[in-house]
């Protein structure tokens, strides 16, 4: 292995730990949501506004978006980085898929809570979990 592999190697590992912390993250805010919601509905009590908690699911499906963003970079690198008719590429052409079916999702999540935040109506959907 060369030194020029080797540095990208490590940089698609960093890339792949800021994703996974940018799920973490994201799930602590969305848990936050939740757990506002369900003051809300049982004891009648809020952290956030409506209008408070439409924003940050807005911002949250945004960095979930780049996340995910982040994750299909470093599949597409690793696809590419394998040989031709190897195992390994076939496998790191279905971690790919996979990751073009998650911007997909994330796509259509941002675009619904896009909805929901112009509506001013605040769903189920907007507080769940965000990791697709």
């Amino acid at each position: 292995m060369n030194s020029a592999n080797k540095k990208e190697d490590v940089l698609l590992i960093n890339l792949n730990l800021i994703s996974s912390i940018v799920f973490i993250l994201a799930s602590l805010v969305s848990l936050a949501l939740t757990f506002d919601e369900k003051g809300n509905l049982v004891k009648g009590k809020r952290y956030f506004t409506t209008k408070q908690s439409l924003n940050i699911s807005y911002y949250n499906r945004i960095v979930i978006l780049v996340a995910v963003l982040l994750s299909l970079y470093t599949g597409y690198k690793n696809y590419q980085s394998e040989k031709n008719d190897s195992t390994a590429k076939f496998k790191s052409g279905l971690l790919l898929s996979t990751s073009v079916l998650s911007l997909i999702g994330a796509i259509i999540i941002l675009y619904v809570s896009y909805l929901n935040r112009e509506e001013q109506t605040l769903t189920i959907s907007d507080v769940e979990n965000p990791l697709i």
